[in-house]
């Protein structure tokens, strides 16, 4: 019997969009605005963050839906990839399942140690070397230092920086950058591995050498989810693929098939 790793449940996310106030016209204007500035930005803040349920049903000009009413399971072991148009809701999906956002309604179970590459160093602290990043990051999983240590040479073989490990992230090229997020995050072995787009970044030998990684770190029975525009690879590397489209689930099943529907709705303009 399937083993579910993840489940989402009726997961909606929607933002509001700021509105831009009238400028002052005259002196007397600008210091009123200017002493009501505190109260009335905590006032917009808390607008622009909390919504009523009258709000969510009505909707409104102001309100953008990222996603909605979206459920699916994934399975202990599977490769999971997530396929859609710019603005689908693929990022925010990923931001809910890694906790960096709070969905506005719905929920998700993860049953699991769950690492995320949301986008190039998520997580780092700039003032911290490479090292304390790595230790860092290990911690933040629940890892006990006496592990992380004996993935460390690994990490820092892999990122290919060895000779900058003492070095602030924040001096870091973007290419040593995506080396050292993507080592860290493979490495330190989490049952569940999220990744965005990180193989559109850095060169063609590194891209090779994190495919290579990825089916290694599958092999294990381990879970990925996986986003990107690049459909031969999702077909290449995942089992199962999902489909979002305007913050809505469209499918979800087989690669294949997933895939063909998506690509043959595409090339249509849908």
């Amino acid at each position: 019997m399937a083993n579910p790793i993840i489940k989402v449940h009726e997961v909606s996310k929607c933002y509001r969009i700021g509105i831009t106030n009238n400028r002052p016209k005259t002196l007397r204007e600008a210091i009123t605005h200017g002493i009501s500035a505190p109260v009335r930005n905590l006032t917009r803040l808390q607008r622009l963050t909390k919504f009523t349920g009258e709000e969510l049903f009505s909707g409104g000009e102001d309100i953008i839906w990222s996603l909605r009413n979206v459920s699916f399971e994934v399975n202990e072991g599977d490769v999971l990839g997530i396929v859609g148009s710019n603005g689908a809701g693929k990022s925010t999906l990923f931001k809910i399942l890694s906790r960096v956002t709070e969905p506005t309604s719905g929920y998700v179970e993860i049953n699991g140690r769950l690492s995320c590459l949301l986008e190039a160093g998520t997580g780092f602290h700039p003032e911290l070397t490479g090292r304390e990043n790595i230790y860092l990051s290990g911690a933040v999983l629940g890892m006990p230092k006496k592990e992380i240590k004996t993935k460390f040479d690994e990490i820092v073989s892999f990122a290919e920086i060895e000779k900058f490990v003492d070095t602030p992230v924040k001096s870091f090229s973007s290419g040593m950058y995506v080396r050292l997020a993507f080592a860290v995050a493979i490495h330190l072995e989490p049952d569940i591995l999220l990744i965005d787009e990180v193989l559109a970044v850095g060169d063609i030998a590194f891209q090779k050498k994190c495919l290579l990684k990825i089916e290694s770190f599958a092999k294990k029975g381990r879970t990925i989810l996986f986003v990107s525009h690049n459909t031969e690879l999702i077909t290449y590397l995942c089992n199962r693929s999902l489909w979002l489209n305007n913050g809505r689930l469209v499918k979800t099943g087989a690669v294949d098939e997933v895939i063909r529907d998506y690509e043959k709705t595409s090339l249509k303009g849908g």
